[in-house]
């Protein structure tokens, strides 16, 4: 790492100016947990966010275009901009910590020393993972370790360095990406040989360890009872699971 770059950076991306509860608590244990990162929000150019700044005098603000916040599709464009990672040059690492994540200790530093350009909660796309019970987590476990993983990108470490000359690669090669944003930087990355070499991705079953998304009792369970770093889309995975787990009344 140069002299000249801190760590790691927390980004949160923020869409409006109004936050569902869950949200608020989400960016509560956020700033409780990692606030002594600096920890930059992610909006577009035409929000206001100046109540924000005004809980958390703390946070720093990132604009960019209002058209990369129009939805998924737009969002996905942002995130596989060269622009977007040259933003963040000042850093190693940024922690992309989307508002439906939940962080439960500061492990970051830890993180980054393990050399990896990308971390994200392991998943399937496929239904039938969504919600393995914990009675059959070798199942989850072996397609875990026979398919194709995505590392999530809501939470998710990642290397600029890494990701910068990735992306230069990547489209001075390929078609402009129109997928998912995560799949680029993981399914990608095994699936084009020419492009493995240049994102080092962890396994699976450490992967795990850093957060938990689809499946989370499963998880739990394949982690020996541990809770991850943090983990992603709570609300929608088994929330049952994590009413143990998350105050949602705090």
């Amino acid at each position: 790492m140069a002299d000249n770059k801190s760590l790691v950076a927390v980004v949160i991306p923020v869409y409006q100016s109004v936050m569902t509860d869950a949200e608020r608590m989400s960016l509560k244990q956020c700033m409780t947990v990692l606030g002594k990162y600096p920890v930059i929000v992610v909006k577009p150019a035409g929000l206001d966010l100046s109540a924000l700044q005004q809980q958390y005098p703390a946070l720093a603000f990132r604009s960019f275009d209002d058209s990369f916040f129009t939805g998924v599709a737009a969002y996905n464009r942002l995130m596989v901009s060269i622009d977007f990672y040259k933003t963040f040059t000042a850093y190693e690492y940024i922690l992309v910590y989307q508002l439906d994540a939940f962080v439960f200790r500061d492990e970051l530093t830890q993180w980054c020393a393990k050399g990896y350009d990308y971390i994200g909660a392991p998943s399937l796309h496929q239904h039938e993972f969504d919600a393995v019970p914990a009675e059959s987590a070798g199942i989850f476990a072996n397609a875990l370790s026979t398919r194709r993983v995505v590392l999530n990108g809501g939470l998710s470490l990642r290397r600029i360095p890494a990701f910068i000359r990735y992306l230069k690669i990547y489209n001075t090669f390929y078609p402009a990406w129109k997928g998912n944003e995560d799949m680029l930087f993981c399914q990608e990355a095994t699936r084009l040989k020419p492009m493995k070499m240049f994102m080092k991705l962890p396994p699976w079953e450490e992967a795990l360890r850093f957060a938990f998304e689809k499946s989370p009792a499963a998880s739990y369970k394949l982690t020996g009872h541990h809770l991850p770093f943090a983990c992603h889309a709570w609300e929608r995975y088994e929330p049952a699971f994590w009413s143990s787990f998350i105050p949602v009344n705090q």
